[in-house]
């Protein structure tokens, strides 16, 4: 159960991290952290990070941005539900007694909205792929997989966090 936990967990951390960067470079006012919180160098900034590490020229900067600005609602809307989704497991997590089949419910329902949003990141890179050239799109895939190294690091630093809290201290 834990490992499913973890494992939804981080599932959820990359697909939020990549949909928040998208939403964020359609120039959303955020707070200092962006969406989501702080996440260091990997986050919501990653994908705004990274196109501006691709050296796109202004015709593409534009073409992007209306790739982006095409799907903005389909993003705020997957991400407002998954937002209320987790809220929403928050509160039953936190009431008198474990409501485990409440819990499960709520849990089941972001399946979809996950999933939404894993299809929508998919056919947006697909687009933003169609513009840049062989090089940038070499570049990108670099870059996505130093996002996918530095998401790994943060998986084995929350396993290590973990077995840390359950160490002996004698």
């Amino acid at each position: 159960m834990k490992t499913i936990m973890l494992g939804a967990a981080g599932v959820i951390l990359a697909v939020v991290a990549l949909a928040g960067g998208a939403v964020w470079a359609q120039g959303q006012a955020m707070g200092p952290h962006g969406p989501f919180g702080h996440f260091g160098g990997f986050g919501p900034f990653a994908a705004h990070h990274g196109l501006r590490q691709l050296d796109l020229t202004d015709e593409q900067k534009t073409q992007v941005k209306g790739i982006l600005r095409s799907h903005r609602e389909e993003f705020h809307a997957s991400l407002d539900k998954l937002r209320t989704l987790h809220e929403t497991v928050g509160k039953i997590s936190y009431q008198q007694g474990i409501d485990e089949a409440a819990i499960r419910a709520a849990v089941g329902q972001a399946v979809g909205p996950l999933g939404d949003l894993a299809v929508l990141h998919v056919r947006v890179r697909q687009e933003i792929d169609a513009v840049l050239t062989p090089e940038q799109r070499q570049k990108a895939e670099a870059l996505h997989e130093k996002l996918r190294s530095h998401v790994e690091e943060i998986r084995k630093s929350m396993h290590a966090i973990g077995d840390d809290l359950l160490e002996d201290p004698s």
